[in-house]
């Protein structure tokens, strides 16, 4: 059974959790069985349902079921050899207990346990459509570029670090007054790295998932917004709506939000043009909190009316690969929001690094592509264009710059 995936993420405040709840309810409402996890810290999608949840799944009505992950559980469970080390490394070095503990987090770790579990659900195949309520922006945006991260890290250095460390290990362990990595510890780590294999091309199929944007018609929410999409288009992670939440209803006429109504038109507007051909789903703000089930299922029917929750909203894809012929390809990739001046390419042997608004991605070629030099690179109605042209590029090549 293929699972559904849907991510949902925004500024803080705007509201993603209870539009998480509320999609992952509607969901099941209409026959799905269905999970809404949630990979924020912070978790509050307990507070959303009016019920406890837990590192464990839970049912919360028929074909409906949540989880709150533990990252002190998934990190333990994941990281525990590569824990004890690093505890036993900065105790070695006269650090207390729980400062070492507190230290022993590795880079990234939290995201790639949360990985771990979304993987786990994806290949259980147990449930029709997964619901995951995101941290705030920049923590998702980490979250979902790291298995790019890892893989590059993997292939470049893992194995190079490896080696070194056990060919150094007899000497510097004589010379060095601090414990060295063992092999258990280096397995841990390319086990995870195994266990997580595959979770980028998920997260990139736009059939298989979708990021939703949750905003507020504020200033400030709408230009993280597009600083988000634009990070997620740069790491071809596909995105099908943005939900605008909190817009203040027609029947509002008080005049002290005169001002405000005044203002959230006009932001409506700049959503619209900006994210066009995005569908824009409107929230009004209710006159309550959402919480429990009632107004979950309230808020659901105001975004998605009878429109299908789990459907691929919007299918344009974030990166393309267009032949030219006899000439080569053009490698298209999505970066709205970004500013000519602001782009920059360099290609070294098979890898495209772009960086784009101070956010940078090294883009893996495929084969077809990874055998050509880049020889123009366009930015145009907010699409990348680079032209990679037919002539083979020589086996040891220096960096270019199209």
């Amino acid at each position: 059974m293929r699972m559904r995936v849907v991510l949902m993420t925004g500024k803080g405040g705007v509201g993603k959790t209870s539009v998480a709840a509320a999609t992952a309810l509607a969901c099941a409402e209409r026959g799905r069985r269905t999970l809404v996890v949630s990979t924020d810290a912070a978790h509050s999608l307990a507070d959303s349902f009016g019920r406890p949840l837990s590192a464990d799944v839970v049912q919360m009505a028929d074909r409906l079921f949540a989880q709150e992950i533990d990252v002190h559980v998934e990190l333990q469970r994941s990281f525990g050899k590569a824990r004890d080390y690093w505890r036993h490394l900065f105790a070695s070095q006269g650090v207390t207990k729980v400062v070492a503990e507190e230290m022993a987090v590795l880079p990234g770790a939290e995201e790639l346990s949360f990985l771990l579990r979304i993987k786990e659900h994806i290949d259980a195949g147990e449930y029709e459509v997964l619901i995951v309520d995101c941290a705030p922006t920049g923590a998702t945006l980490r979250l979902l570029s790291f298995p790019e991260v890892l893989r590059w890290f993997m292939r470049k250095l893992f194995h190079l670090e490896r080696a070194a460390v056990r060919i150094a290990r007899p000497v510097l362990k004589h010379v060095l007054d601090v414990p060295l990595p063992t092999d258990d510890v280096y397995a841990s780590l390319l086990d995870l790295y195994h266990r997580i294999d595959g979770i980028k091309e998920l997260l990139s199929d736009p059939q298989n998932c979708s990021v939703r944007l949750v905003c507020n018609p504020e200033k400030m929410a709408i230009e993280e917004t597009k600083r988000a999409f634009t990070h997620l288009c740069l790491y071809g992670l596909p995105t099908d709506a943005v939900i605008v939440n909190r817009a203040l209803p027609p029947k509002v006429t008080d005049p002290f939000f005169a001002a405000w109504k005044s203002a959230q038109a006009r932001y409506l507007e700049d959503i619209e043009a900006a994210f066009a051909p995005l569908p824009i789903l409107n929230v009004p703000l209710f006159a309550s909190e959402i919480v429990g089930m009632d107004t979950l299922r309230e808020m659901a029917d105001a975004i998605y009316g009878d429109t299908d929750p789990a459907a691929v909203l919007c299918e344009e894809p974030p990166v393309r690969i267009e032949e030219r012929g006899d000439d080569g390809y053009t490698l298209k990739v999505k970066l709205p929001f970004a500013a000519k001046e602001n782009i920059e390419l360099l290609q070294r042997g098979e890898e495209l690094t772009i960086t784009a608004n101070a956010r940078r991605r090294n883009l893996l070629l495929p084969r077809a592509l990874a055998r050509l030099s880049a020889k123009a690179g366009r930015f145009e109605g907010g699409w990348l264009s680079v032209h990679f042209g037919a002539v083979e590029r020589p086996r040891e090549p220096a960096g270019t710059s199209p």
